[in-house]
């Protein structure tokens, strides 16, 4: 089957559209390529390493940033069928004009237990995401910093305490395009 290009060029666009001019643009930064460190952290106390990328666009007339986000990487996949903790999954960015925040809404068809909902805020130099997984478990997603060229995030989820958070995930991001290693 072949590659259908006209949807691809309905969605993606090369810019913001321009009634967001005075939105703060606090995912711009992310639009290209990016090879990943991804680190899981599993309950036991295990950690898991593995190679991922992400690639992100803005899309829909310029309403929206649309990121895929791989782990492990397309070239180090073999078997077409995910395990445990994989990531091939889809990120929606809106700006929600009311709230004067970001909706946030990860979709991982590879892996349900991991997407999720959430509004996304600037706080100082890091951009704070909070919400909720498919199967309800407040989560806090955090950009801890971010540059034109690298980015380490971290993701949260809310123990069954319901008091303590514990570290699930953490991705240290470099740009692997052209665009931002003038940064």
């Amino acid at each position: 089957m072949p590659i259908p290009h006209q949807f691809l060029d309905a969605l993606v666009c090369d810019r913001r559209a321009p009634e967001f001019a005075e939105v703060d643009d606090i995912f711009g930064w992310m639009i290209g390529s990016w090879e990943m460190d991804a680190v899981v952290h599993n309950a036991g106390g295990h950690n898991h390493e593995v190679k991922g990328e992400m690639h992100a666009s803005w899309v829909l007339e310029g309403r929206a940033i649309q990121d895929l986000f791989i782990f492990p990487r397309r070239a180090d996949r073999h078997s077409g069928i995910p395990l445990q903790d994989d990531r091939y999954g889809t990120t929606i960015r809106t700006y929600d004009k009311k709230l004067k925040a970001w909706r946030v809404n990860f979709i991982n068809p590879a892996s349900d237990e991991t997407s999720a909902q959430l509004l996304a805020r600037r706080n100082g130099n890091c951009i704070d995401m909070q919400g909720h997984l498919s199967d309800g478990t407040p989560v806090r997603w955090r950009y801890e910093s971010f540059t034109a060229s690298s980015f380490h995030y971290v993701a949260e989820k809310l123990q069954q305490d319901g008091k303590s958070w514990r570290l699930y995930l953490e991705l240290f991001g470099k740009r692997s395009d052209r665009l931002g290693q003038a940064a």
